[in-house]
Parts: structure tokens; sequence; C-alpha cells
């Protein structure tokens, strides 16, 4: 009985949730209500409150959510990579870049609430506190995603790592919030690419260039789920 009732509260959580982004989604942070993501679920007004303490905890859940969405996303994508192209930190930047395209066009909804998210962080201590965390665990993994390729000489020496993980992440979100305005209006692929930078190809017909031998593989981006 125990494991059946953890399993309904774990899906009535899920339908609250589904029901908050919608509403978000929808109206925005401070339009919406826990009354109007209750009656979107279909449940009593008090019952969003046993699983969130308030709105804003409902937020924050969203964005961890895509944070950890994107993050299996990009995950698989770079376990699925040749072993080869696993070796070269600029292909994997760009199979970083492709991921989270595809996670933006798949999860129009909450990609919304995380540029929202952004937006509100100049006023919401509790949003900023966890939009300032999820940009410095990207910018440190970017960071020794560009130090490896510069090691490597897939970036010019003198590159900036921090530098040049900002710039990306920047683009990334600035083609988030253009998409969201106008969606279709340019090619996610041509932006992850152009984002990325062109990588080298293979000089010996599909293998790892001899710089690239040894050097251990770059690591995927981690999920910080605490739920």
């Amino acid at each position: 009985m125990p494991r059946l009732a953890d399993a309904a509260r774990a899906a009535r959580r899920e339908q609250i949730i589904a029901a908050g982004l919608a509403c978000f989604a929808r109206s925005g942070y401070h339009a919406t209500t826990m009354a109007d993501v209750a009656a979107r679920a279909g449940v009593s007004k008090g019952t969003p409150y046993l699983y969130f303490d308030s709105k804003e905890a409902l937020f924050l859940a969203l964005h961890e959510e895509w944070d950890c969405g994107a993050g299996q996303r990009v995950d698989a994508a770079i376990a699925a990579l040749p072993e080869a192209d696993r070796q070269s930190p600029r292909r994997v930047l760009h199979s970083v870049a492709a991921s989270v395209a595809a996670h933006v066009t798949a999860e129009p909804e909450t990609c919304r609430v995380l540029m929202e998210a952004r937006a509100l962080a100049a006023h919401e201590p509790a949003i900023a506190a966890a939009v300032r965390a999820s940009d410095a665990r990207l910018h440190r993994q970017l960071e020794k995603l560009v130090a490896a390729g510069v090691s490597a000489g897939e970036w010019p020496p003198g590159t900036d790592p921090a530098l040049a993980a900002r710039l990306f992440t920047a683009g990334l979100y600035g083609l988030m919030a253009q998409w969201h305005l106008a969606p279709g209006s340019f090619s996610w692929d041509d932006a992850a690419a152009a984002l990325a930078g062109h990588p080298e190809p293979p000089d010996d017909g599909g293998t790892a260039s001899p710089r690239g031998q040894g050097r251990a593989p770059a690591a995927p981006l981690d999920c910080a789920d605490s739920r």
C-alpha cells in the first residue's frame, strides 16, 4: 500500500507541474494564480499547496525540469557520438548546442518558462538564485570543455575559456528568445552549428587527429535533479 500511495502522490505532483506549465506558458508568472493551476489540473484549490509551498516553488520546479531535461538530452547525445568525436571538445560542443536546440523545439512551453525566469531574476531573489546556480554550473562545464579544446588546438591559443563559455550561452539564450518571438524564423540546426563553430574534419578518414589521441573525453553536462 505505501508504494501505491507514493506512486499516486508522484503522479499527482506531475499533474500539478503539467498544469502549472500550461498556465505559466499561457499567462506568465505574475498573472497566474495557484487557483488557476488547480482549475487546470482539475483539483481543489488547496491541492497544489500539498506539493508546492507557493507559486514561486512551483515555478522553480519547472525551471529545474528544464535544466534536467536538457541535461539528459545532452548526455544522451554525447554518449551516442563516435569515440573519435567524443575525444574532440569542439565536436562535443556542437553536440551540446544541437541537443539544446532540439530540446527547445521539443519543449516550447518549458523553454518559455525558462525565458521568463531569466527576466524575473532581476526582481525575484529566489528565482535569481536558481538562475545564477544554473548558469554557474553550465559555465564551469563549458569552461572545462573549451580549455580542453585550447589544449588540443581546436581553439586559438590565448582563448579565454570563461569568456567563450559566456558568449556561447549568451548566444544560445538570445536565439531562444528570438525563436519564441518568431517561431520558424531561422534554422536551429544552422544556429547550433554556428554557435559551436565548425569542427575540424578528421585528417585520416574518420579517426581522431594525432593531437587528440590519448585525451580524456569531455565530460557530459550534469542534471542537478534535487527533487
